[in-house]
């Protein structure tokens, strides 16, 4: 039998919560009039693939049980590691694949700042820290695994219901009488 840890199957998880994410992303930028289909259809994906990586991870511990702590725990590792291959895509992405689509959401983001009466050393500080957030590396990692975690956290809430098992107590009397 394949050994298996908690780490390996939440990068495995994740890894592969991650690619998806990343596809439809690449095509929802590709393709802007179907972003809204493929932005929910990249939450549907998520969802179904947080419950099936989670719901194998509880069949491992029939006899033991997994609570719903265990459960949300392991989404929440998966959200790591989904985090982290989103951002490495996302910083890939705005500064080498799609940046004159990044560049002109910076603009629009410019003249919405400006009619809104926003103008001087605060427009500056302002966007000089959204530009630096937007195109430098570091921030951008560290929000897609923020917001991977809590994404994850949020989707394994309810899903963790739905995974949860009870210890097998057949199994544990039988193991007692011999």
């Amino acid at each position: 039998m394949k050994q298996s840890t908690f780490w390996s199957d939440a990068s495995r998880c994740g890894a592969v919560i991650g690619l998806v994410n990343i596809a439809l992303s690449a095509l929802s930028m590709l393709m802007p009039k179907l972003s809204f289909i493929l932005g929910l259809a990249n939450m549907v994906i998520t969802i179904y693939l947080l419950f099936y990586y989670s719901r194998r991870r509880a069949q491992l511990f029939s006899q033991e049980g997994f609570s719903y702590g265990q459960a949300l725990g392991f989404m929440l590792a998966t959200g790591i590691f989904t985090g982290i291959l989103v951002g490495a895509y996302q910083i890939v992405a705005v500064n080498w694949l799609f940046t004159e689509q990044f560049e002109a959401t910076y603009d629009q983001l410019l003249a919405t700042m400006s009619q809104m009466g926003t103008s001087g050393a605060d427009m500056d500080s302002i966007m000089e820290m959204y530009h630096a957030m937007l195109f430098s590396p570091m921030p951008v990692l560290l929000t897609q695994i923020f917001g991977s975690v809590l994404g994850h956290g949020f989707y394994g809430l309810f899903i963790a219901i739905g995974v949860k098992r009870e210890p097998d107590l057949f199994d544990a009397e039988e193991d007692d009488e011999e």
